[in-house]
């Protein structure tokens, strides 16, 4: 396949796939954050990548290399990697991506991710995430929805997610969605709201996101351990705002405006 080296090629005859991407998409790492959790916790196994020249702009989206003292210990460019997990039930196969939002070609990187997509007999895809918002991390955390399939919006809402009302710049989380259109595959694409203030992981959006793909994929997992950790972040937070007082000015102003979710896909 052009554009694709796989590694290790499972047979699933139904599967489902879960992409999160770091970029534009990627605010306080719920994209990333979410799909490294699960390929950790289900243990899933790398079976093959993206190759990502021809998709990114090195003076743009830079590599990263790590140093110690004097000596070059590694040296990674932007990388777009695939796993799977085999699940109990056929229908509960997983394929993860875990890869970086191209900054070009953006039609060439789609063909690429589904035609994995379809070797692997996907039949339903899910993107995750994060924009930044004036939200304090006392509220109600909000997951916003969207999908390619009129038929799962019921569902969408069942699980308590709220329906997008959107028209602007996007992401290439459409174009995947607008793409399976046409290829019999349904795409749910779900987002979180963010503190704009939050700098770093914000495991609170990861965990309520990961919650509703549970259940919308079947997937029977405790995240009890992702819920310590969102809880154990609210307080470290609740303690630096009261060391700031700038920001417990803001966020007092924050909470006298009406709640309206906004949405980036």
């Amino acid at each position: 396949m052009e554009n694709v080296k796989i590694y290790e090629k499972p047979m699933f005859r139904s599967s489902q796939m879960i992409i999160g991407m770091d970029g534009w998409v990627n605010a306080g790492k719920v994209s990333t954050f979410s799909v490294k959790y699960l390929v950790n916790k289900l243990e899933a196994k790398k079976f093959g990548e993206i190759l990502q020249g021809e998709f990114h702009n090195y003076s743009i989206q830079r590599p990263h290399v790590s140093i110690r003292e004097g000596l070059i210990q590694s040296y990674i460019p932007p990388q777009s990697i695939f796993y799977y997990w085999r699940g109990r039930e056929e229908n509960l196969n997983l394929i993860l991506l875990l890869g970086v939002e191209p900054y070009v070609n953006w039609p060439k990187y789609v063909d690429a991710l589904l035609r994995v997509a379809e070797e692997m007999n996907v039949k339903r895809i899910y993107t995750i995430g994060g924009y930044l918002e004036n939200v304090t991390p006392d509220e109600e955390t909000l997951i916003s929805s969207t999908t390619n399939n009129e038929k799962l919006l019921d569902k969408l809402k069942k699980v308590g997610s709220v329906l997008t009302q959107y028209s602007g710049p996007t992401s290439i989380y459409s174009e995947i969605m607008w793409r399976c259109r046409t290829k019999g595959v349904d795409v749910i694409s779900l987002w979180s709201a963010v503190p704009a203030y939050i700098d770093g992981i914000y495991p609170k959006a990861a965990y309520y996101i990961l919650k509703k793909i549970t259940v919308l994929t079947g997937l029977n997992i405790d995240l009890a351990d992702l819920k310590r950790r969102a809880e154990s972040f609210k307080m470290v937070s609740e303690r630096r705002i009261v060391k700031q007082s700038e920001l417990r000015r803001l966020l007092k102003n924050l909470g006298k405006r009406e709640r309206k979710p906004t949405y980036i896909l």
